[in-house]
């Protein structure tokens, strides 16, 4: 072997090691989403062009990019990320946000909590931390899962009624009836129930 093909291929290792360090040094970012509706959420960052993805009902997925590939990434200031997220309609066509999700400014490591709006059309987003990451507490009808018309304790301790239980049992009969379900559920902050 001449000393031209020795420099050649250890220049051709010298590229390539140089491009494997290039790759590994690019820092994956993420962010996570919460998605408690009962439909696909999906996210874009600021320009349209780059999606992170669609997000399936009821799910919890990390959003990623890799700056090295996607410079619209976590370029703001401060390196922060502009996104937004709309619901998608059950045609997979039209789209519905809300004010909470249309131009959101999330760090690398940020919990993105989406829930459905009052009117059931749009969504609200709000950024979290980890450990408040929770499922919201189900209506009467889904936590009464042996349809007699009233919460025992043991569906209260399902969806985390019970430590407060008899403070919410006004008629002290150990069940809750929709009336005391409700107010119950108007003292609890909603984002608070069971984990996922």
């Amino acid at each position: 072997m001449s000393i031209t093909n020795i420099l050649k291929t250890g220049i051709l290792l010298a590229v390539l090691l140089a491009m494997t360090a290039t790759s590994a040094t690019a820092e994956e970012k993420l962010f996570t989403v919460i998605n408690h509706t009962d439909s696909i959420i999906r996210v874009w960052g600021k320009s349209n062009d780059f999606k992170f993805g669609r997000i399936k009902p009821k799910t919890i997925a990390d959003c990623t990019c890799n700056s090295l590939y996607n410079k619209d990434c976590f370029d703001k200031k401060g390196g922060k990320a502009k996104i937004k997220l709309a619901l998608e309609d059950k045609n997979g066509k039209d789209l519905y946000s809300g004010d909470t999700c249309t131009k959101l400014y999330v760090d690398p490591g940020t919990f993105i909590d989406v829930t459905p709006d009052t009117d059931g059309r749009h969504i609200k987003c709000a950024i979290i931390d980890k450990y408040e990451i929770r499922q919201p507490i189900p209506s009467f009808e889904k936590a009464d899962t042996n349809k007699d018309g009233k919460i025992d304790e043991q569906e209260a301790e399902a969806i985390q009624l019970k430590a407060n239980f008899k403070d919410y049992d006004h008629d002290l009969n150990n069940e809750l009836n929709p009336k005391e379900f409700d107010r119950a559920i108007n003292k609890i902050n909603i984002f608070r129930g069971v984990p996922f």
